[in-house]
Formats: structure tokens, sequence, C-alpha cells
């Protein structure tokens, strides 16, 4: 007997890195900075690693330097 187990889940994944031309307040640390523009989809995962699926839209965020807290923009 042939037994498969699998283990799924969702997790965001992200991509680019693109400076902002101005500086901005991170909500969550403080800090004031520019930014990082980046894009990103939630995919579903085999073993909460491997994407699997898209199971959303590209979006487009800003990532804070310094803690890396992602803030979703307005497209």
């Amino acid at each position: 007997m042939i037994a498969f187990f699998f283990i799924i889940g969702s997790h965001f994944f992200s991509w680019g890195s693109q400076p902002v031309p101005n500086q901005m307040k991170c909500g969550k640390c403080g800090t004031v900075d520019t930014f990082a523009k980046k894009q990103g989809m939630r995919f579903i995962t085999l073993f909460f690693i491997i994407p699997v699926l898209p199971i959303s839209g590209i979006k487009e965020l800003m990532q804070c330097p310094v803690c890396g807290t992602k803030y979703q923009t307005k497209s």
C-alpha cells in the first residue's frame, strides 16, 4: 500500500524592488525613509513553501526598508 499526504496552505510572495521617489513614514516602526515599490500575489502552496496555484491578482505594495512591513497601494 502506498500512502501519500500533502500539506497545503497559502502564502503571499512578493518580488521586485524599485525605490519610491518620495519619503514616507512607516506606521509600524515610525521610520521616515524611501520605501521600496514591489509587486506580489497570494498562492496556494505545497508544504507551505512551493507555490502551486495563484489565488489572487497581482497587487502593488510599498515595503518599509527597516522593519519590512508591506502596505498595499491603491491600484
